[in-house]
Order: C-alpha cells, then sequence, then structure tokens
C-alpha cells in the first residue's frame, strides 16, 4: 500500500468535523473490521458529504494509520505519565503496565484497532510493534548500564517478553464481567512478582 496521507484541519470547525470522523471510523472499524468497513459507510454515520471526508484523507487506509498513530500517541502517553517520576527499572515496569491495564480498561475498543491493523496491512502491524520495541530496547540498555537488570538477555527479545505480557494481561482486563482498581493492582503485583523472582523455583 502506499504512504497514507492525511490533512490536519486548520479551523475549530473542521477540528469538531475531524474528530466526528474519527470516530465514526474508530467504532466502525473495531466493530465490522478494516476490511468490511467502507468510507461511504464511515461518510453516512458519521453525517458528512462526500468530499468533507475527501479533504482529510486520501482514503480509508490513510483514515485508519492517522487512528493507529493517534492509539500509539495515546499510549505512550498513559505510560508516560503513569510512571511519573520512577526512577528504577523496577517501578517503571510496574507503573508503565499498571498504566496500559487502565488505558485498556477504559478504551477496550482500542486493542480491536490495534489489532485490526494485522488485517489491514501487516506493514503497518508490524511498524507498530517495532517502533515500540526500538523504544523498549533504548530503555532497557539504559537498566542495563545501571546494573538494574541482567545483560545476559538479548534486549529485543526481552522487550518482545514484556509488550506480550502487557498484552495479554490486558486481556484478561477486557475478558473481565467487573472490574475494580483493586483488581488492577493485583494483576500488576503479580506480574512484578513472576519478573522479580521468575516462575521456576
Amino acid at each position: 500500500m502506499n504512504q497514507p496521507n492525511y490533512r490536519l484541519p486548520k479551523r475549530k470547525d473542521g477540528q469538531k468535523t475531524f474528530e466526528r470522523i474519527i470516530e465514526t471510523a474508530r467504532k466502525l472499524f473495531s466493530k465490522n473490521g478494516y476490511q468490511a468497513t467502507s468510507i461511504n459507510e464511515i461518510i453516512h454515520k458519521a453525517g458528512i458529504a462526500t468530499g468533507t471526508f475527501y479533504l482529510y484523507f486520501d482514503d480509508k487506509f490513510a483514515l485508519y494509520s492517522y487512528l493507529l498513530a493517534k492509539y500509539r500517541k495515546a499510549i505512550r502517553k498513559a505510560i508516560s505519565e503513569g510512571i511519573g517520576g520512577a526512577t528504577t527499572r523496577y517501578e517503571k515496569e510496574r507503573l508503565g503496565l499498571r498504566a496500559f491495564l487502565k488505558f485498556a480498561w477504559e478504551d477496550p475498543l482500542a486493542y480491536r484497532i490495534i489489532w485490526e491493523s494485522m488485517f489491514a496491512d501487516q506493514k503497518l502491524f508490524r511498524e507498530y510493534y517495532e517502533t515500540f520495541a526500538h523504544d523498549y530496547v533504548r530503555q532497557l540498555s539504559h537498566a542495563v548500564e545501571t546494573n538494574e537488570i541482567r545483560d545476559d538477555v538479548d534486549l529485543e527479545t526481552l522487550s518482545y517478553i514484556l509488550m506480550g505480557i502487557s498484552n495479554f494481561v490486558g486481556l484478561q482486563v477486557l475478558f473481565r464481567d467487573t472490574l475494580t482498581e483493586q483488581d488492577l493492582d493485583q494483576m500488576t503485583e503479580n506480574v512484578m512478582k513472576i519478573l522479580n523472582s521468575g516462575m521456576f523455583k
């Protein structure tokens, strides 16, 4: 596929329309999937003219790419704010995981949008996780230098292990019929117990 091409609105009224398109697409993509959602359906549900859609997006892929990038930024922001003034790698992992689980809890559609990229465009899906992994490796490298984590493990593999844990514990959050802040705390502490001591006696 071609590189996504979208244009951000320059006026406040345009911003409202832009956000309506994004929110409509978010719900339709998560409900029906990328392939089964048409531009015409997005236009109809958003209540806009056809020309208005193309004022901001060249095609459906451009819209989806923007939405995925928006989620990536939102998750990064949530984790960054979550770790706050944490100074150790242990605390950053604990608070970062807690922030991610809360994000998944508060926005359950996020998973569907992100994983739908596997079907929308595999390159987009790959870039999404490789970008996270690259940044993770950089952070873990610093923790190796400060002697906080072991230096005999490949950091790229470790980054995917940690992302995998977050992703699938996030599914545990989504699968719960009821959930509390205390449940999130308990899940987080259980993960950290495994990370800190390992699963084998």
